[in-house]
């Protein structure tokens, strides 16, 4: 039972495809970009109460030298100037490192997004390629019930090729 579909309708039905599937892997990749924002909102607050954190600690520390070095009366001692800038180098040292993986983190984010979108264009690519090929198939099934012209002659005609 034949329908007598055309190659017309092959391709209007490849083309609503083709937009439909483009369309919902777009409303995909848009909702992951939004989603890794929100992401990365979160680790950059994670990262935040962490210098704080750091901050807080060095400051506790640095007034309980204060306060030792007043209890013991060498407030104005090299001990206690040098276990105060002791504990600030150190507190710096580690914001500095938070501060180094959260770089590197935004570009990992930065290379993932990228990534993200290339896989995006090549499903969108390959959408079109498949549907493509489905019409050509298609229009080659359809054409099959068409008698053909033939291209090669008949083997009596051909002319003899090599030595007699």
């Amino acid at each position: 039972m034949t329908f007598g579909i055309s190659a017309a309708t092959y391709a209007a039905v490849a083309a609503v495809a083709t937009v439909g599937s483009l369309v919902v892997g777009e409303k995909g990749r848009s909702a992951q970009k939004k989603a890794n924002r929100i992401q990365e909102k979160v680790r950059q607050t994670k990262d935040a109460r962490s210098r704080i954190a750091q901050i807080r600690e060095a400051r506790m520390a640095q007034a309980q030298i204060i306060q030792g070095g007043a209890n013991q009366g060498v407030i104005g001692s090299s001990a206690v100037q040098g276990g105060y800038s002791s504990v600030g180098s150190s507190a710096e040292n580690n914001i500095q490192f938070i501060n180094q993986v959260d770089t590197m983190q935004q570009a990992v984010n930065r290379r993932m997004e990228s990534a993200n979108n290339w896989s995006g264009v090549a499903s969108g690519l390959g959408t079109i390629a498949s549907i493509t090929g489905s019409v050509a198939g298609g229009m080659q099934s359809s054409a099959a019930g068409t008698p053909q012209a033939t291209t090669t002659a008949p083997i009596a005609v051909m002319p003899r090729v090599g030595p007699r």
